[in-house]
């Protein structure tokens, strides 16, 4: 009865995915069947905590929700039994897997920035809360697809990662602005003459596209790095939002770098493919 339950729970969390991160969604189920499942959990958890800013009408309330998370880890890391589904996955997910619990209290912790709105200084203060977004969660998919894991293939999965959190920033530009927040460098902003009100009023001008530009060819470089690099057929399955950042950049090209042109950030129906086929070549 108890693995009937972890199945369904897992189950659940493939689910929530398929509604809060359509990427992750199908990273998730191109992915290998003895991994697909582990992989639905460490992404649906990371929803939870993306999501927590969209769903809290004030900072306090979205640090509240946090602290639970960090509450949540250290009962899981003292193995103490947990209520909630996704903690119970989780606990499970550690055991197996071998993940690091200071990998997973980083994810909440870099959430914080997201439920306070606060906007990174510069190019280079928006590339390190990527890192530690959606690198991090990188670096923890490669623990679950490898168990020996090298350092360099950690760095590896960084950097993916976080190549693909840039991009994803750009991409949700305009939805963030609709909820008031602004992810985008304010130093390179303000050099290129672009105001914040220009943006949340959805005006910005063709000022923008070389901030875009900027960012995006910083992902680009970061991914091109990355795919030279040879790791084990096993953990393409962890680098897969890296395949999806490439064809992404190249929407966004097309569109003039300019994320409120409609179209720039249509979902594609090719991605399924683009996964399988990475997982079938052994590369992004």
């Amino acid at each position: 009865m108890e693995q009937i339950a972890k199945g369904e729970h897992r189950l659940r969390a493939l689910e929530e995915l398929r509604r809060t991160d359509r990427d992750r969604f199908l990273c998730a189920i191109a992915a290998p069947a003895d991994l697909r499942l582990d992989l639905a959990t460490l992404y649906a958890f990371n929803a939870e905590l993306a999501g927590i800013a969209d769903k809290v009408s004030e900072p306090m309330l979205g640090l509240i929700r946090l602290q639970w998370w960090r509450d949540a880890l250290d009962d899981l890391a003292a193995g103490r039994p947990h209520r909630h589904h996704l903690v119970q996955d989780l606990a499970d997910l550690v055991a197996r897997r071998g993940l690091r619990l200071d990998l997973l209290r980083g994810l909440v912790d870099a959430r914080e920035r997201d439920v306070e709105a606060t906007q990174p200084d510069d190019l280079a203060a928006l590339e390190a809360y990527a890192g530690a977004t959606a690198g991090v969660l990188a670096e923890l998919a490669l623990e679950i697809c490898l168990a020996d894991a090298t350092e360099a293939w950690r760095v590896t999965a960084r950097r993916i990662g976080t190549a693909y959190g840039l991009v994803g920033i750009l991409r949700a530009t305009p939805y963030l602005a609709r909820n008031r927040r602004i992810l985008l460098p304010a130093r390179e902003l303000v050099a290129a003459g672009v105001a914040r009100e220009q943006l949340l009023e959805f005006k910005p001008g063709p000022q923008l596209q070389p901030v875009v530009r900027q960012v995006a060819a910083r992902a680009g470089d970061m991914l091109a790095a990355a795919r030279r690099e040879r790791l084990p057929r096993r953990a393409v399955a962890a680098l897969f939002p890296g395949r999806l950042a490439v064809a992404q950049l190249e929407q966004l090209r097309r569109h003039g770098y300019d994320p409120f042109a409609a179209g720039s950030a249509a979902p594609s129906g090719l991605n399924i493919w683009r996964l399988l086929a990475a997982r079938g070549l052994g590369r992004i």
